[in-house]
């Protein structure tokens, strides 16, 4: 899953630039995926997110908080220095 790049704090119309650290859903018999935070944000928007079930525009299910857990790979782009690393470590491995 793709999530935003950025916390989904916003301030009068300006959103927080801060890369997320926690996924925000809500369970109600589904999942339902209602944004992310940044560490600073994480209280406010828990806050609004009880007031936005308190008026039923969102799910009253549980809210639940996760860690985002990063992932990178060693991805191969095609240039001609991977070209070079692959086949020299391929005429190593033989």
């Amino acid at each position: 899953m793709t999530l935003p790049t950025k916390c989904s704090f916003f301030n009068q119309d300006t959103q927080c630039d801060i890369p997320p650290t926690y996924i925000l859903s809500v369970i109600e018999k589904e999942e339902y995926l209602i944004g992310v935070s940044c560490l600073e944000h994480l209280e406010p928007i828990k806050y609004k997110i009880k007031k936005l079930q308190q008026t039923k525009s969102i799910p009253n299910g549980r809210l639940k908080i996760e860690n985002i857990k990063m992932v990178s790979t060693n991805c191969i782009k095609g240039s001609p220095e991977d070209y070079l690393d692959v086949y020299s470590k391929r005429l190593s491995e033989n």
